[in-house]
């Protein structure tokens, strides 16, 4: 419902709504961009690439199996020789 008007009185203008100070600016928004930082973007992406690829086989490849745990001994040659019954030469004897 609009009011009504006092006689003599001029009505007052409607305020024009205002864009923000930085919308208002005439500047040209302009980036300039060099080849060389073009290229180290893609040796950059390369390398996150294979960063990604690697963990992907990882997670493929499935858990790795608990270490058994050895005899004394068993991976010495005098341990492999004892089970094969094979002499084994002492290196401080001659």
């Amino acid at each position: 419902m609009a009011h009504p008007q006092h006689p003599g009185r001029t009505p007052r203008p409607l305020a024009q709504p205002q864009l923000p100070a930085f919308c208002r600016t005439r500047r040209p928004i302009t980036t300039t961009v060099r080849l060389s930082s073009l290229r180290q973007l893609q040796w950059l992406l390369w390398l996150v690439l294979a960063l990604q690829l690697s963990t992907v086989l990882l997670v493929l490849a499935g858990p790795v199996p608990e270490r058994v745990a050895a005899a004394a001994g068993s991976f010495t040659p005098a341990g492999i020789a004892s089970r094969h019954d094979i002499p084994v030469p002492s290196p401080f004897k001659p």
